[in-house]
């Protein structure tokens, strides 16, 4: 499969229409049609469950979170349902000014006050800087990456695939002595970084129809000791 358009910034976004067509030509109209009949079910069966923010709770690391449920994206029927209250409580752990988010996702689901960086996205607060090039920003205690790492050289042109491997090495390099680095990373999105995850998640699809992933790795990573 070739590669989506790529926009003047470099980019390539998945975008609506050209994911439909090649859903339409690989699965046929009747199962395309099913997701988003099943799609549009669940945005309206969760939408009055946003304005109170969430709904239910999960486990994770023998933390307690709830579910997130935030207009931006459907959280809801993503991923982000999880990643963002795991994030969050990462994030809240530690003093502002020693956190450092890489790619700009929980600004969108709140205020911040902790170094964001984004190679593309223009937002207040957001330092548009590559990962390959942070080592200037100094060494943080904790590091957070949000499904941001497996588009690095795989959604951008010309596509590199071993880039989304080596910008978690650099990542890592911003990690101070004693800190960790918070990643997740969608199940099925991109080939080289699933071979680095657990074997209980293998062979799970991402689903490029409808942009959400039905499993998603969330790793920590100790930086070197204090």
């Amino acid at each position: 499969m070739s590669p989506p358009p790529v926009s003047s910034d470099g980019y390539m976004p998945q975008a609506v229409g050209p994911r439909t067509l090649r859903a339409l030509r690989a699965r046929g109209a009747r199962p395309v049609i099913g997701d988003y009949a099943r799609f549009g079910s669940g945005l309206v069966s969760g939408l009055p469950w946003s304005f109170a923010g969430g709904r239910g709770e999960f486990d994770f690391a023998g933390e307690r979170h709830r579910y997130l449920f935030h207009r931006y994206k459907w959280t809801w029927l993503t991923e982000r349902a999880v990643e963002v209250p795991i994030a969050r409580s990462f994030v809240e752990r530690h003093r502002a000014d020693r956190v450092l988010e890489i790619g700009h996702v929980l600004g969108h689901y709140g205020p911040h006050q902790h170094t964001v960086v984004d190679k593309y996205e223009q937002a207040p607060g957001v330092l548009n800087r590559d990962v390959f090039e942070l080592d200037d920003l100094g060494r943080f205690d904790a590091v957070v990456a949000i499904s941001t790492l497996e588009h690095v050289g795989w959604d951008e042109e010309p596509r590199d695939r071993g880039r989304s491997a080596a910008s978690l090495h650099a990542a890592r390099r911003s990690i101070a002595p004693g800190g960790q680095l918070l990643v997740t990373v969608p199940v099925g999105y991109h080939p080289g970084l699933d071979e680095v995850e657990p074997e209980s998640v293998w062979g799970t699809p991402y689903d490029f129809l409808l942009y959400s992933a039905r499993a998603v790795f969330v790793g920590v990573i100790d930086g070197p000791p204090a």
